[in-house]
């Protein structure tokens, strides 16, 4: 990528195009259509290096076209934040391993080795346009158009004591021109010069930045002899054999008590100390993390450490089979304390999420034993893209409703509903709320009712999500009359 009037008008347009969606809007429409915009410009102006996109290019290209469309058509908060905060950094991932990243046997380390070098590196080239545009003024300081302007503030300097003189009179002469001239200090107040000066600086950081980013991009990655060479990290088997024979003999002893668990029709009766809500409640986080670090011993003794001999020998594949399958029981152990919190107290964001990752760690769990056997897996590049994938799922659940929805259930079974967490979801839940015949709940919806009616926004803001609520309290109002 050249530093070219095409390509510097193109970047200067991101730059302006910021400004004209975010500043001083909310978030909506416009944030999907910035990002459609910049991978515009990308698939443009900066050429592609490699010889062909693989399946991990596609995988990401879509994760963060379908992350940026969900700010548009969701309400949900958490997610917003996660999105547009998540969404440039899977960018910056995505462009980069799309455009430099040109290794043909992969390396987790060097490709975050390439990801740190491309940011320094965009970081330099930024200050780098500084220097250019310097550059480009002190050669246009020899040009004769310079010395026409010079001549035209020479000009100007010289007629300001004339102009004060002349307009002085005037205003001693016409109420009218006074009143004219009075305004225009009320009008350099309300433009808020100090803002002005800020929103250029926004405009222009932002323009050099992408400029920057691009042109690094465009650059082939330059790898040093040290740098390429990955020294593996050798591990005793009789060392790794005892610790795996160790952890296991606790997890299956763990295993043999969870399994009177799920045989027993009231899991709390095993114990006299709890009741069963304090059963429900306790042991499902502590799980999760033992689950967290069981995958964390399979990626190490698996991808980062290698053995004395070019494969796992047999009897750390059996270790480490063993471990997942322990792994999977203290997962379904949590899944199932869990399940009976939300029975007895209800369904919220945190337990909801909590579920969706024991379901997820079970999917990496399974790839961790697909690589046990199989050592060839990029059990790293695998592990993210399913979670990419999953995340991505979550994200279109609709996770509001699907609360709202089990919730009510719970309510038509015990009576029991907690009206204030309702009241708290995104406008994501409104949809199913409105059907919920309730007086505490209707007192809840026309405030609701009147907060949407009194929302001035902006096209920018636009969201799908909040629009169709706004659709179904006006439904809802009218059908129970003003």
């Amino acid at each position: 990528m050249q530093l070219t009037a095409r390509n510097s008008i193109l970047c200067f347009s991101c730059g302006v195009l910021f400004h004209y969606f975010f500043y001083n809007k909310g978030v909506g429409v416009s944030y999907p259509l910035y990002v459609f915009y910049l991978y515009l410009l990308f698939f443009l102006v900066v050429k592609n290096n490699k010889e062909k996109q693989t399946i991990f290019d596609y995988l990401m290209l879509g994760a963060v076209l379908f992350l940026s469309m969900n700010v548009a058509l969701s309400s949900n908060l958490h997610f917003h934040v996660l999105n547009i905060l998540l969404v440039p950094l899977l960018m910056f991932v995505h462009m980069i391993h799309s455009r430099r990243w040109d290794v043909k046997q992969w390396s987790n380390r060097l490709f975050v080795h390439s990801l740190f070098l491309t940011f320094f590196e965009s970081v330099g080239q930024f200050f780098k346009l500084f220097k250019v545009v310097q550059w480009v003024g002190k050669g246009f300081a020899t040009n004769e158009r310079y010395q026409t302007i010079k001549k035209v503030g020479i000009g100007f300097l010289i007629s300001v004591p004339l102009l004060w003189a002349v307009l002085f009179l005037l205003i001693s002469s016409d109420q009218q021109f006074e009143l004219l001239l009075g305004r225009i200090p009320d009008y350099l107040y309300q433009a808020n010069m100090g803002s002005i000066f800020f929103q250029i600086v926004l405009v222009l950081f932002v323009s050099f930045a992408i400029y920057a980013f691009f042109i690094v991009l465009a650059r082939p990655l330059v790898f040093s002899g040290e740098q390429k060479q990955s020294i593996p990290i050798k591990m005793d088997k009789i060392i790794i054999s005892t610790i795996l024979l160790l952890v296991n003999i606790v997890y299956l002893l763990y295993t043999v008590v969870q399994f009177t668990y799920f045989f027993n029709s009231d899991p709390a009766s095993a114990s006299l100390n709890f009741t069963y809500a304090e059963y429900a409640r306790r042991g499902f986080t502590e799980l999760t993390f033992v689950a967290v670090i069981n995958l964390g011993i399979l990626f190490v003794v698996t991808h980062l450490g290698n053995a004395e001999t070019p494969t796992l020998p047999r009897i750390i594949k059996i270790l480490l089979s063993s471990l997942v399958l322990f792994t999977f029981v203290m997962l379904a152990s949590g899944f199932f304390r869990l399940s009976l919190y939300e029975q007895a107290y209800g369904y919220t964001y945190s337990r909801v999420l909590a579920h969706s990752f024991m379901i997820l760690l079970g999917m990496l769990l399974c790839i961790a034993m697909y690589k046990v056997f199989n050592e060839r897996c990029k059990l790293l590049r695998a592990m993210f893209a399913v979670s990419l994938i999953g995340y991505v799922v979550i994200n279109y659940v609709n996770i509001d409703q699907f609360i709202v929805k089990k919730n009510l259930e719970r309510y038509e079974a015990t009576g029991k509903l907690d009206f204030d967490y309702l009241d708290s979801l995104s406008d994501d839940a409104i949809p199913l709320l409105v059907e919920l015949q309730h007086d505490r709940m209707d007192d809840m919806l026309i405030v609701k009712y009147y907060e949407r009616q009194n929302d001035a926004t902006t096209w920018q803001s636009y969201n799908v999500s909040r629009e169709r609520a706004k659709s179904k309290l006006k439904e809802w109002r009218e059908e129970r009359g003003s």
